[in-house]
């Protein structure tokens, strides 16, 4: 996990490529936090553990970022509903997660990273999770940029 220092928030923000052979959870949050997850393939096994493991840490926002981001945007929303109604007690925060998703890497990330608030959840730690272990270069470019003011075309 890679801890990306910044002047755009006053949350922290941590960055973590997806490897199966590690145990990629381990040090997210438990509370109060936003997960980016960028994803340009389609994964529904791993996009089911993250969300459900997620879910499991009081995630209060999921953010997908990629050409799979209304597929785990609609996952999300979908495990949820599953939770609200499941007879076996499956844990669901108190709080409502928020759910999001951008297929443009610069708005998604710029969107993740500015506009997550949850009024019954204070975020204050960001992680984004890298499918593609291919983006952290380019997120710490695209932070930069922000830092000096760019916004997103859209």
């Amino acid at each position: 996990m890679k801890k990306i220092e910044t002047d755009i928030t006053d949350r922290r923000i941590k960055f973590v490529e997806f490897d199966t052979a590690k145990n990629w959870i381990a040090d997210f949050p438990t509370n109060n936090w936003c997960l980016i997850l960028i994803a340009d393939e389609k994964q529904t096994n791993y996009f089911d553990e993250i969300i459900q493991k997620s879910i499991d840490r009081n995630v209060g926002y999921i953010c997908g970022v990629g050409k799979q981001a209304d597929l785990i945007h609609n996952m999300t929303d979908q495990e949820i509903g599953f939770r609200n109604v499941d007879i076996d007690d499956h844990y669901l925060p108190e709080h409502v997660i928020m759910t999001v998703g951008d297929e443009d890497f610069e708005n998604g990330i710029w969107f993740g990273l500015n506009l997550t608030f949850n009024f019954e959840t204070d975020i204050n730690e960001f992680v984004i999770l890298d499918m593609t272990k291919k983006a952290f270069e380019k997120t710490i470019e695209l932070i930069k940029k922000i830092e000096n003011g760019y916004l997103p075309a859209d």
